[in-house]
């Protein structure tokens, strides 16, 4: 009986990248997703069509965490999202209804 012994070629820096990859892959795509979600399903009446064009998804890193935003980019956006007990709120409904589907995307990653 002859035994081989090879070189490990595991890298943990190289799976580190992968996973973060997949990370930036995954939430960037559900920052556009819950963009377009929230253009979409917007209740107010459009004048300008400003308050609607300005909500922005966006992925970026805050040291080793993701983050995935949602904002409305108006003077007047905080007004939709608080007045009138929340009539217009498109933001928080938006991420709430999609974060249970992100945080059981980011547990498969991992």
């Amino acid at each position: 009986m002859s035994f081989k012994i090879t070189k490990n070629t595991f890298s943990n820096k190289a799976a580190e990248a992968t996973v973060k990859a997949a990370i930036e892959l995954y939430a960037d795509t559900a920052a556009k997703k819950m963009e377009a979600e929230a253009k979409q399903n917007a209740s107010w009446a459009d004048r300008s069509g400003d308050a609607r064009n300005s909500i922005q998804g966006d992925f970026g890193w805050k040291g080793k965490h993701a983050v995935i935003s949602l904002s409305g980019n108006m003077d007047y956006s905080v007004f939709l999202e608080l007045a009138m007990e929340k009539k217009y709120a498109i933001l928080v409904p938006t991420i709430k209804r999609n974060a249970p589907e992100v945080l059981k995307a980011y547990r498969r990653i991992f």
